[in-house]
């Protein structure tokens, strides 16, 4: 459990890389971060720096090479696909940069398959 329970989200000595041509890139490097329930946050910097990679990882959407991600008091960064699913699906609201919609629904299908049961 986060020391403060007022704690929503908690990034501890996140790190996580990736590997493009040959090379190793560090999108995160030993990130320290708490979000507080009801705090608002912006995150800012050039293209590349890793603003996407740090959401993705708070999120589950991708998982940190290492570190610990405490949401809403639980350790996220190992967890299983099913386990973070759930918590996207009712804890995180999402805006992606790109559409990310099944273009054989319409705008009202697409929001409503959210609600879909998974199997």
């Amino acid at each position: 459990m986060p020391v403060d329970k007022d704690t929503m989200i908690e990034a501890i000595d996140v790190n996580k890389e990736y590997r493009r041509a040959g090379a190793i890139i560090r999108a995160l490097a030993d990130i320290n971060l708490t979000i507080k329930s009801g705090e608002f946050v912006l995150i800012q910097g050039p293209t590349g720096c890793g603003k996407s990679t740090l959401l993705n990882v708070l999120s589950g959407i991708d998982l940190p090479d290492s570190g610990k991600i405490i949401f809403d008091g639980e350790n996220i960064a190992r967890a299983q696909e099913s386990r973070l699913s759930k918590l996207r699906r009712q804890k995180i609201g999402f805006v992606f940069q790109d559409f990310n919609l099944i273009p054989t629904l319409t705008a009202i299908e697409n929001v409503e398959a959210l609600l879909w049961p998974l199997f």
